[in-house]
């Protein structure tokens, strides 16, 4: 056990498959707030004698092709599934677009989709791996036939650090949602 400048005990942790499987999902009361995803917190000073790194498993659950919003013409965004017309991506799964200051990293375990990183669109599959740069406005979908599940990292001691900011529908305003566990 050593001690950390937060000057709280910070031990190993490994989890293994089984543990992680009956970790029960966490995701959004209402999609409307940030979308069709599930994650699973795995190391977060909250829940675990670490620090240092927040890292958990999240889940998008397959479902319609989607664009982001930069690639689609004014005609095509009311007809065509985006980031930001939200609802029409059925019952998709998808990330709404957001920011926050802390810069995080993805790795696709299983599934392809689109990651959205300052209006700019990257086709990601199983091995991928993605840097988003703090407080860019980002998002992903699901664009397979499976789920889409991809690992994600921050550089914080805990997940309570990380301050969503959801992008508005209109005039570029939102909604901040601190993350929750």
């Amino acid at each position: 056990m050593r001690s950390t400048t937060s000057r709280r005990p910070v031990k190993p942790l490994v989890l293994h498959a089984a543990q992680i499987a009956n970790m029960p999902p966490e995701g959004f009361p209402d999609p409307s707030t940030g979308g069709n995803v599930t994650w699973k917190t795995l190391m977060s000073n909250e829940k675990t004698t670490t620090d240092t790194f927040t890292t958990g498993i999240a889940t998008c659950p397959s479902g319609s092709v989607i664009a982001c919003p930069a690639s689609l013409s004014s005609e095509s965004k009311s007809s065509t599934p985006s980031l930001s017309n939200p609802e029409s991506l059925g019952d998709a799964g998808f990330l709404k677009l957001h920011r926050h200051s802390h810069a995080e990293i993805y790795h696709v375990i299983s599934g392809t989709g689109v990651v959205c990183i300052d209006q700019q669109e990257h086709e990601v599959n199983t091995g991928s791996v993605v840097f988003i740069p703090g407080d860019a406005e980002h998002g992903i979908f699901n664009k397979g036939d499976g789920d889409l599940v991809w690992l994600y990292v921050f550089a914080a001691d805990g997940f309570e650090e990380i301050v969503y900011r959801f992008s508005g529908e209109e005039g570029g305003g939102g909604r901040n949602e601190k993350a929750k566990l």
